[in-house]
């Protein structure tokens, strides 16, 4: 028994010594982590052992070829090896800042005295304003029946766009047209237009430009004023000069015979001047203005320097009219929301020592109030952006007196709705009566906001709808009737011009 006992101790050691040595072994191999893993895995009779998922192989980038020559890369302070925040870099950009201020500011600068323009002949010009009004009228007499509403709704809805080109390839203006209309010749059909970098176009409707077989728009450009090109319009039996006005505070005539444009008034007393929106002529000398500080002018062209301004509104007044057949009449439209009409044949004096003319009355609108225009009946439309078109029948108003009390608030006789929500890259709807409608049918005509423009009688009656979907590629926003023909043009923040005769 203590020999078994002995033998069993003997062995012990020798194993552990075995052990020790195999440890120590395995340490000098630097293999302990894996003695970790020697030895059997015990499996629980109810549990598995979780299969380990696979990693995800890494995907290989993709070998991208050199191009032989590869594109030119956008240079940089970093590329080139210079500190973001290093002197050369700060003077450079400095530099190129005050060259673009200059630039412009010299393009946004008006032109004082006299605009030759000599790049176009003379004898083009001499071309383009020759008229033959007398025998056009003894030719082109027609049949007038006053008030038929029916045969008019025919004709006016029969009106065709020009057909010799498209609207697309008659860009009148490079910029947005602000302003459009008619010379007030019959013999040929001439189309203005102003835009908002201070341009005039001209547009010899039915003459064409000829380069080598191909045809196009005869067309002639002006550069007359700085900044936006707000109105023009012509003096009385003087066909031949046009006088426009500008947001740069200045009005010109363009004497079309000569080629030259003057500046007949500028409003400018410090760095910003007075824009003008507007211009209308009263007689053959008195012209009368609207700024956008909330003053009407009065410039007599005999004395250009003698110029009277009235204070009519604390804002803006973006459109006025004149009573065509009693003008010392006139209503004016505000961003104030109201349009007032005025009498100039009583002026008076307020307590800032502004002139102000007779207030007669006013309209109070929910929003602001865009235009306004007077026929030669007496009857007013305006518009704004409560999407509405006033008409207010105004008959009895060549009568008044000077002692006369008009109705504490105008009342329109007809509402219409109407989209006038333009946004900022479509020009201000406005509405426009017809001047001296052969027909003897007082009408205007205001642009859609779907590429048409509509055609109302002074009854709220729509005449017409013109325009072609598959043609009439943008919103006619300026459009405006001949004076007499039933002729509409309409045109669009392109510069192009759509043409319905």
């Amino acid at each position: 028994m203590a020999d078994t006992e002995s033998s069993l101790n003997e062995y012990e050691r020798q194993r552990r010594a075995n052990i020790e040595r195999n440890n120590a072994l395995i340490r000098e191999l630097e293999l302990a982590g894996l003695s970790a893993d020697i030895g059997p895995v015990s499996i629980s009779s109810n549990k598995r052992v979780a299969a380990h998922k696979p990693r995800p192989t890494a995907k290989r980038a993709k070998t991208i070829k050199k191009e032989e020559s590869p594109a030119p890369r956008r240079t940089s302070a970093r590329l080139a090896g210079l500190q973001a925040e290093s002197e050369a870099v700060r003077i450079k950009a400095e530099e190129e800042y005050a060259t673009a201020q200059e630039r412009a500011k010299a393009e946004r600068q008006r032109v004082a005295g006299d605009i030759k323009f000599e790049d176009i002949a003379s004898d083009a010009l001499s071309k383009l304003w020759t008229f033959n009004d007398d025998a056009a009228d003894a030719q082109n007499e027609e049949k007038v029946i006053a008030g038929d509403i029916v045969q008019l709704r025919k004709d006016l809805s029969s009106l065709t766009l020009f057909e010799k080109f498209e609207p697309n390839d008659i860009k009148i203006t490079p910029e947005r047209i602000y302003n459009i209309g008619f010379h007030p010749s019959v013999s040929k059909r001439l189309v203005l237009a102003g835009d908002k970098i201070g341009h005039l176009g001209v547009w010899d409707v039915d003459e064409v430009k000829r380069e080598d077989e191909d045809e196009y728009p005869q067309l002639y450009l002006f550069k007359v004023h700085a900044r936006t090109l707000s109105s023009f319009t012509f003096a009385p039996s003087v066909s031949e000069k046009v006088y426009t006005s500008s947001y740069d505070g200045s009005i010109r005539s363009v004497d079309f015979t000569t080629g030259v444009s003057s500046e007949i008034y500028y409003g400018g007393l410090s760095s910003e001047p007075d824009a003008v929106s507007e211009i209308h002529f009263a007689d053959q000398n008195m012209l009368y203005f609207s700024t956008l500080e909330g003053e009407l002018g009065r410039l007599d062209l005999r004395s250009p320097k003698d110029v009277t301004k009235f204070r009519l509104h604390e804002k803006k007044i973006g459109g006025f009219s004149l009573h065509p057949s009693a003008p010392h009449f006139c209503a004016t439209a505000s961003l104030d929301r109201s349009m007032k009409l005025w009498d100039f044949r009583r002026i008076k004096t307020t307590r800032s020592h502004e002139l102000q003319a007779k207030y007669l009355t006013r309209y109070d609108s929910r929003l602001s109030i865009s235009c306004t225009s007077w026929n030669s009946d007496g009857g007013i439309v305006c518009n704004g952006y409560d999407d509405t078109i006033n008409i207010f029948n105004l008959k009895e108003s060549v009568t008044w007196s000077e002692s006369f009390t008009a109705p504490e608030e105008l009342k329109p006789s007809v509402t219409i709705r109407h989209n006038c929500q333009t946004g900022r890259w479509v020009t201000i709807l406005r509405a426009h009566w017809q001047q001296n409608p052969q027909d003897q049918v007082q009408k205007f005509v205001i642009g859609n906001m779907n590429r048409f423009m509509d055609i109302y009688t002074a009854d709220g009656i729509q005449l017409a709808r013109l325009g072609d979907a598959d043609l009439v590629s943008a919103v006619p926003a300026a459009c405006q009737f001949h004076p007499t023909k039933n002729w509409i043009v309409g045109g669009t923040a392109s510069g192009k011009v759509c043409l319905f005769s």
